[in-house]
């Protein structure tokens, strides 16, 4: 259920560095915004204006829809939820963000949101582990994983607060 960490589809270090490929592509006579993928080539053609129009675009819907989901999440977790809840809205993020066409996503987008949205889904995913291999191990107990659940909501809760 749970996406490997060479499976994840947006790096941090990886949208700074195409983030600062972009803006030297720009300060060297480009213009208009780069996406992930027109940062990494330079190849034009006639997709070379569909990805200029994704560029000069906001955020996609979908992506607004993941970081509001995730951000419905933190609330939930404010009221309390049982594991089965958890996991089940753990699953539903992780189909919406591989429904994000991430190649297609302005460098700008990606900073503000993409990325620290990724990284909350993935300190949501972490607690998820964390609280099945509790479940499964007879000697935890809440006191055990509360705090380790806790640290990881915080830790999600402040990439969210990032995300525009």
């Amino acid at each position: 259920m749970t996406p490997a960490p060479a499976a994840r589809r947006l790096l941090p270090l990886g949208c700074l560095l195409a983030a600062a490929l972009a803006l030297a592509l720009s300060a060297c006579g480009g213009s208009g915004a780069a996406t992930a993928r027109s940062a990494a080539t330079t190849d034009p053609g006639p997709q070379a204006s569909a990805r200029a129009a994704t560029a000069a675009t906001p955020c996609p819907a979908k992506l607004n829809a993941l970081a509001g989901s995730l951000d419905r999440l933190r609330r939930q977790l404010e009221v309390g939820l049982s594991y089965e809840q958890y996991a089940a809205r753990i699953k539903a993020l992780g189909a919406a963000y591989a429904a994000i066409p991430v190649g297609h996503l302005a460098i700008d987008c990606l900073i503000a949101t993409g990325t620290p949205a990724e990284q909350a889904l993935d300190e949501y995913i972490d607690a998820d582990n964390a609280w099945a291999e509790c479940l499964a191990d007879a000697s935890c107990t809440t006191a055990t994983i509360e705090p380790v659940l806790q640290r990881k909501w915080r830790l999600a809760a402040g990439f969210l607060s990032r995300a525009r």
